[in-house]
């Protein structure tokens, strides 16, 4: 079977959960054939893969939501149905019919993206949204905000057609909308799997962005939502990893038929050897990118907490550190201003097996998380976790509904480093707590996330879309 990967922002160009959860499945389900589609914001000339493609990898194919048209020109022989279908599209963000689209696909008649908005039909939509708008802002900031909006997705409506029989989204988003457009275009079935639920995701950015004016605001969450939900509707199956995720795939729009739960999954035979080194200080780990997503400065306050009480602990801080240059410029005066440098490793990206003996727990303090691999692995290594209430970290380490094995770790509130520093606290001060905590760990994930029960449910997943 040859399935299109719908990729935005992360394999093969950048490490993090979706990107191991990527390679994982190319490489577990071995007798696909996989082809990448990664959609990315700008084209970066000096960018390197950082994984190295498996074998059953037939090519990758690369979209710029802001690459600009090299040629000039405008709209040529678009009928009224045309016009009024688009217009209709800006208006709600619903797919116009696919001869619509193959005039929008068509460089004679479209030559470029930018000329749809140049049109005078495309402007009159454009002040009829603004007088709309409660508490409008300057005219002139809305226009910007309405291309930046529409300018990417007009681009995704023109991408070329992926291969494959089957597309697999992974996020809803720029690549379940693209999906949503095969899908019109050809009738190419898709599945969208969600690690963490990106409508809301985008709401949470919204909130804190300040390149947004208070008043568009909720005008901008509202056109994700319906971003996300063009990709709900094309889709023969939307999985996610939690049943909190779930709740939250309702809230936005999943008709309940097309719902599967499947979670990450990792191979414990590979952790199963690692056990503690003796002979060392206290020291908590953290498997992430430096970016502001995974709060790392809240991580860094608690670090402080600890070392009022334990000054001898380490904090080891694994994986890259270039994603986002300034916010690591950031962590870096923090350190220096809550004078814990000595206590704090940088490791950079490293093969996690080889340093996970050399860790008492794992600590996260995500915003937002899916259901983190990196939390699986610890488990799976014995490590007690100390997380945040994201995503499905309640549900991986207090467990679900009819799992009765206990607690794996600790759950703290978003941004509160004296209770994630007391929480760690606990830890540091029982050996027989993390060994307990540990056993917990390891038993569920023997239970319920073994790399092949979870590999073999996207299989057949893939066979049911395709067959149906």
């Amino acid at each position: 079977m040859k399935i299109s990967l719908l990729l935005e922002g992360t394999y093969p160009y950048v490490q993090g959960g979706v990107s191991s959860w990527t390679h994982q499945l190319i490489r577990t389900i071995a007798d696909c054939e996989f082809s990448i589609v990664y959609i990315g914001a700008t084209r970066q000339p000096d960018a390197k893969y950082k994984y190295e493609l498996p074998p059953n990898v037939s090519g990758v194919q690369e979209i710029y939501l802001h690459d600009q048209d090299e040629v000039s020109g405008s709209l040529w022989r678009w009928r009224k149905r045309d016009r009024e279908e688009m217009r209709h599209f800006f208006k709600t963000g619903e797919l116009p019919s696919r001869e619509t689209l193959m005039i929008v696909r068509s460089k004679k008649h479209t030559p470029t993206v930018e000329a749809i908005l140049e049109e005078k039909w495309a402007w009159d939509v454009t002040l009829e949204v603004y007088r709309e708008l409660p508490n409008a802002p300057a005219l002139v900031d809305f226009v910007w905000n309405w291309r930046s909006m529409w300018l990417p997705i007009l681009r995704l409506l023109r991408a070329p057609l992926p291969p494959g029989q089957l597309m697999h989204a992974a996020s809803t988003g720029y690549a379940g909308w693209y999906g949503a457009v095969i899908n019109r275009l050809s009738g190419q079935p898709m599945i969208v799997t969600e690690h963490g639920i990106y409508t809301r995701e985008r709401e949470e950015e919204i909130v804190r962005a300040d390149w947004v004016s208070m008043p568009l605001k909720s005008w901008w969450n509202r056109f994700f939502i319906r971003v996300g939900q063009a990709g709900y509707g094309a889709s023969k199956f939307v999985t996610t990893l939690s049943q909190g995720n779930q709740k939250a795939q309702l809230h936005y729009g999943v008709e309940p038929m097309k719902m599967r739960l499947i979670p990450n999954g990792v191979n414990p035979d590979l952790f199963a050897h690692i056990e503690p080194t003796p002979d060392r200080p206290f020291t908590i780990g953290a498997i992430l990118r430096v970016v502001p997503i995974k709060d790392v400065k809240t991580l860094l306050r608690a670090m402080a907490v600890v070392l009022r009480q334990k000054p001898e602990a380490k904090l080891m801080l694994i994986g890259p550190q270039d994603e986002d240059k300034e916010y690591y410029e950031e962590c870096l005066a923090l350190i220096d201003s809550l004078g814990i440098a000595s206590a704090v490793i940088w490791t950079g990206p490293v093969n996690i097996l080889n340093y996970l003996a050399k860790l008492d727990c794992i600590l996260l303090t995500s915003i937002s998380e899916g259901q983190p691999l990196v939390m699986l692995e610890a488990m799976a290594a014995g490590l007690p976790i100390v997380a945040t209430d994201v995503g499905a970290c309640r549900e991986l380490i207090e467990g679900f509904a009819g799992d009765e094995l206990g607690d794996c770790g600790y759950v703290t509130k978003l941004m509160t480093p004296d209770d994630t520093g007391a929480a760690l606290l606990k830890l540091a001060s029982s050996r027989e707590l993390r060994l307990e905590m540990g056993r917990i760990g390891r038993a569920r994930v023997q239970r319920y996330y073994t790399l092949r029960h979870v590999m073999r449910e996207y299989r057949k997943l893939y066979d049911e879309a395709v067959m149906s």
